[in-house]
């Protein structure tokens, strides 16, 4: 398995992107995420200006197989420094979707695999001093592969059914790197779905 998952990520870092455009000056209003600024108060007086980033709610969710196994994604990931991550499906609201919506959209559309039922497991913040929108969490019981994956022509998405212990052994090793996705397995773990 872990043979697998190595050559996996070997290749998701073998796709291109073009070098990143720093701007001046703040990004048009349409922009994915809006950079705001809000003043606060301390009880001393003192006033500071932060600035924090909006956008639309996000949805992470973690997909198990009728036999325990987790369904992960691999993709190559333009502004990590590994290139690419092992992650499990997430993705951010459209047209006003609720965060099960968000998160069962985003699942099919990632890896084709359609589940018997979905729970809640809560929600997190991704960096609560800069963004204020949290993240929610599901884990999605008895999946199997459905239909076709329905990707967006920049996602370049390959799915794994990883066995739970070797999950286990993946978040030990520190070979899961995106916090979304160690937060929900952790919580998936801790409520022994995994």
């Amino acid at each position: 398995m872990r043979r697998k998952i190595d050559e996996l990520l070997a290749k998701c870092k073998a796709v291109p992107f073009s070098e990143p455009v720093f701007y001046k000056k703040p990004l048009e209003e349409d922009a994915f995420y809006k950079v705001m600024h809000q003043q606060f108060k301390f009880p001393s007086g003192d006033v500071i200006r932060r600035e924090f980033m909006t956008k639309n709610p996000a949805a992470v969710v973690v997909p198990v197989t009728a036999d325990g196994n987790v369904v992960c994604v691999i993709q190559p990931i333009a502004l990590s420094a590994e290139g690419s991550l092992i992650e499990v499906p997430a993705g951010y609201a459209e047209d006003n979707e609720n965060s099960a919506q968000t998160a069962m959209r985003e699942l099919v559309e990632e890896t084709g695999y359609v589940p018997v039922e979905v729970k809640y497991l809560g929600k997190h913040y991704q960096d609560p001093g800069s963004i204020k929108e949290p993240v929610n969490v599901f884990v999605a019981l008895g999946c199997d592969r459905k239909h076709e994956q329905k990707l967006d022509k920049d996602e370049f998405i390959t799915t794994l059914e990883i066995p739970k212990d070797e999950v286990k052994s993946l978040m030990d090793e520190g070979e899961i790197k995106d916090a979304n996705t160690f937060i929900a397995l952790a919580k998936a773990r801790l409520a022994n779905y995994i």
